[in-house]
């Protein structure tokens, strides 16, 4: 499925070429495009890491989050919801990252890197690295040294989590070094991001994506015993100056037809022939209404038969009426994005906080929540963030008080882009988890609740996805499962 949705928005990039007929007349494997010109290799690798991150880590991203829960009605998710994954459900993602778009951005790489063009090789490291570190988060030790050899290395080595990061910093600056003013690096018309400018601006553009890459991978390891050199790095790139993205990083070149749409419209309505499988969760209900937030909340998702309804998380047995929860709102047409720019303020804002500079910390954060807002097209009441407003950053309170304001106002906003807020509270611990049901009288809105139908021992919550049965296959590297509470490296 997830090579139907590559193929199809490489179709919308051979089509704005105007090279649609040469295209559908190449007879090669796309996974192996040796006598494929790699302006159309790119498209296909940016639309693989996009269909498999927008498509199915966007949907545990959102169930983990607490954003929407499994609906009642329907068992599609239930084995994500309840925490009961097995080592075959993320093998199409896992085999479509490898063999589709990391290994379609390595000859990209290869042919920029023979014909001079840094621009498209700064494009796919940007890319590629990108879904290396998707990987990482999810799966914590991955091939990385010794992948996509597969002529002269069949079972590569697993790489611990502190050196993929260390490698992916390190590919990231290596190709922010590289000579953009060879006379060689020209525009590339067919990149689903950036493409349609000149050279300039394109590279431009995308040496921000790689800093603003770089400083969320600094930013993961804020609570890990490379904290004190990631803080460091931080400040570094701050004092530096160093440009950030200054708008959404995203594909928008979506359809309303099979195959050409939005990944996560394809994966959960259309593939599914229906439109109603992701709820409301009372999570994120409680925190929304508790703070007079309806506008977000009806932006995010269509009313029940008796206005906006969730479900306690993870209840997919419950007994209320199959219309009575609300559904998540999503359409075709929706765009990926590999970073909006309220998340970019987010990290900016957290950023200047560990860094000690508060007044940029303030600055960035207002930005983020309202930039949360205009990603939606919500009008934005500028009194909630203004003195006395129910999402003040809170100036008077201790460090930790302000980071909670800032990861609690991203977790709202990570709606559709939920595995960032997932790795997010698995790092800070915000939001807090709740000993109690949120219908307790005494549950805090907002607070993180256990699935209702949790497999996991002592009330636990997951911190990511086993090892995939195709990942062990023939590969004897492939590291022992490990349980789904065990943490990732960089986790708190």
């Amino acid at each position: 499925m997830k090579s139907i949705i590559k193929n199809g928005v490489l179709l919308l990039a051979a089509l704005s070429l105007g090279s649609c007929n040469d295209w559908l007349d190449v007879n090669e494997d796309p996974n192996n495009p040796t006598n494929v010109a790699p302006e159309f290799v790119l498209p296909a690798a940016q639309a693989s890491v996009a269909g498999i991150v927008g498509g199915d880590f966007a949907i545990i991203g959102g169930l983990w989050s607490q954003h929407w829960t499994q609906s009642n009605s329907a068992n599609q998710y239930r084995g994500i919801d309840s925490y009961d994954l097995q080592p075959a459900d993320y093998n199409i993602a896992w085999t479509e990252l490898y063999a589709g778009g990391l290994n379609d951005f390595e000859d990209v790489k290869r042919k920029a890197t023979e014909s001079g063009n840094n621009n498209m090789v700064l494009q796919a490291v940007a890319v590629q690295t990108y879904g290396f570190q998707m990987l990482a988060d999810w799966f914590d030790k991955i091939p990385l040294s010794e992948a996509l050899q597969v002529e002269s290395i069949k079972a590569p080595k697993y790489d611990d989590g502190p050196a993929v990061y260390a490698e992916l910093l390190k590919r990231l600056d290596a190709a922010l070094a590289l000579d953009f003013n060879n006379g060689k690096s020209t525009a590339v018309a067919s990149d689903l991001i950036y493409g349609g400018t000149s050279a300039a601006n394109q590279i431009d553009q995308w040496k921000r994506f790689a800093n603003t890459l770089k400083l969320k991978l600094y930013l993961r390891q804020t609570a890990s015993a490379n904290s004190a050199q990631a803080i460091a790095a931080i400040k570094a790139m701050l004092d530096a100056n160093t440009p950030f993205l200054e708008d959404h990083a995203a594909i928008t070149k979506f359809v309303d037809e099979p195959n050409r749409s939005n990944p996560l419209y394809e994966n959960n309505v259309r593939q599914l022939n229906v439109s109603s499988n992701l709820r409301l969760s009372r999570t994120l209900q409680t925190y929304l209404q508790a703070n007079a937030d309806d506008a977000r909340l009806a932006a995010y998702f269509t009313p029940g038969s008796g206005g906006q309804a969730g479900l306690e998380q993870g209840d997919f047995l419950s007994g209320v009426g199959v219309n009575v929860p609300s559904v998540a709102r999503m359409t075709a047409t929706d765009p990926f994005y590999f970073f909006s720019i309220d998340e970019v303020y987010f990290m900016l804002s957290e950023s200047y906080l560990r860094t000690g500079n508060d007044a940029k910390a303030k600055e960035f954060y207002d930005k983020a929540v309202a930039a949360a807002y205009a990603k939606f097209n919500i009008v934005f009441d500028a009194k909630k963030i203004a003195k006395g407003g129910v999402y003040e950053y809170p100036s008077a309170g201790n460090a930790e008080a302000k980071l909670k304001a800032i990861i609690f106002q991203k977790w709202v906003a990570m709606f559709r882009q939920g595995y960032e807020s997932f790795w997010d509270q698995a790092r800070t611990g915000y939001p807090e988890k709740s000993a109690v049901a949120t219908t307790s009288e005494s549950y805090v809105p907002g607070q993180w609740t256990v699935a209702a139908k949790s497999v996991l021992d002592k009330g636990a919550l997951p911190k990511r996805i086993p090892y995939t049965s195709v990942s062990r296959d023939g590969n004897v590297n492939t590291p022992a499962l490990v349980p789904l509470t065990s943490k990732v490296w960089w986790m708190k």
